[in-house]
């Protein structure tokens, strides 16, 4: 029978619970980027909650990012300084620490709102580049991973999604080169780093003509066949399957997911009750879960009091 507390190994990471916490924004810094006591403060709370791995709030590449005024900086002076100190803070309740990466522009030197469909190839390198840079940031600064946001509406997300990206050569098409760009990434990480890459995808998508429940499994092994460690699902919009009678959304599709995978998966979704998450444990195949609001709602949350 399994339980959220029970240790367990997430591929190359060992857990001693099922929680994954999931971070959403950022923004209380000083001026200049650097963290504030209460972010050293809150890091130390999650990671002594019971949480079995952290991913951090959302960085972004670019100041010019819809999001970047909500999002953590990665690119200032004292990044690296900064999160060793984080890192470390997290790292003594022996809790493994993943950074996460989401943008929902790119700007490719010409274009500062570059779509999938309109960036060039150099264009594409470039962006290849400032990923695989990012990951090497984290690297310097201790995080085990990095976690790379594919899902919702962020700009991977959008390149994979055949609603949004027409291309004709290798990047588009069917399922394999509009992932390829994703796939490029995570294999230089693989070769380079010793870094667990998460992928964050959506299990579908709610638009005519989007990503359907096989193609986003489809979009999965693809990931992991390129080196992705694990996959969390998301969402742009979960709220159009509630009327399913469904105790989940996700669960019409999650033991799918795993079924396909050798990698773990990570369900997400408002989840925040003991016994619903046994319950979930215990009537499917599901190994983990996400929580985001919870640890946003009680800064001093004990998950063993849900």
């Amino acid at each position: 029978m399994k339980d959220i507390f029970d240790e367990c190994q997430f591929n190359d990471l060992k857990l001693k619970s099922r929680i994954i916490r999931t971070g959403t924004w950022e923004t209380e810094t000083e001026e200049g980027g650097f963290l504030t006591p209460a972010i050293y403060d809150r890091y130390e709370k999650i990671a002594s909650s019971g949480c079995g791995l952290i991913v951090s709030e959302i960085f972004a590449l670019d100041a010019k990012d819809r999001f970047y005024p909500y999002s953590t900086n990665l690119n200032y002076r004292g990044f690296i300084k900064d999160y060793q100190m984080i890192c470390d803070i997290v790292h003594k309740y022996d809790v493994p620490i993943l950074g996460q990466l989401a943008f929902f522009y790119y700007d490719d030197g010409i274009n500062q709102k570059v779509e999938a469909n309109d960036i060039t190839h150099e264009g594409i390198r470039k962006l290849q580049a400032e990923v695989i840079m990012a990951a090497k940031k984290f690297s310097f600064a201790g995080f085990d991973g990095i976690q790379i946001n594919m899902g919702n509406n962020f700009y991977l997300a959008r390149f994979m999604n055949p609603y949004f990206n027409q291309r004709t050569d290798e990047y588009g098409g069917n399922t394999e080169n509009r992932v390829r760009i994703s796939s490029e990434i995570i294999k230089v990480i693989k070769k380079t780093m010793d870094m667990h890459v998460s992928c964050r995808i959506n299990p579908w998508d709610v638009r005519k003509g989007g990503i359907t429940a096989d193609e986003s499994i489809a979009i999965a092994q693809e990931l992991q066949n390129a080196g992705a460690d694990s996959i969390q699902l998301t969402a742009r919009t979960i709220s159009q399957i509630y009327d399913k009678g469904v105790k989940h959304p996700f669960l019409v599709y999650v033991d799918d997911l795993i079924d396909a995978l050798d990698i773990p998966v990570v369900l997400g979704g408002s989840l925040r009750e003991m016994n619903a998450i046994n319950d979930v444990l215990n009537h499917s195949d599901v190994e983990y879960i996400s929580m985001s609001k919870p640890f946003v709602a009680q800064r001093n949350i004990n998950l063993s009091k849900l």
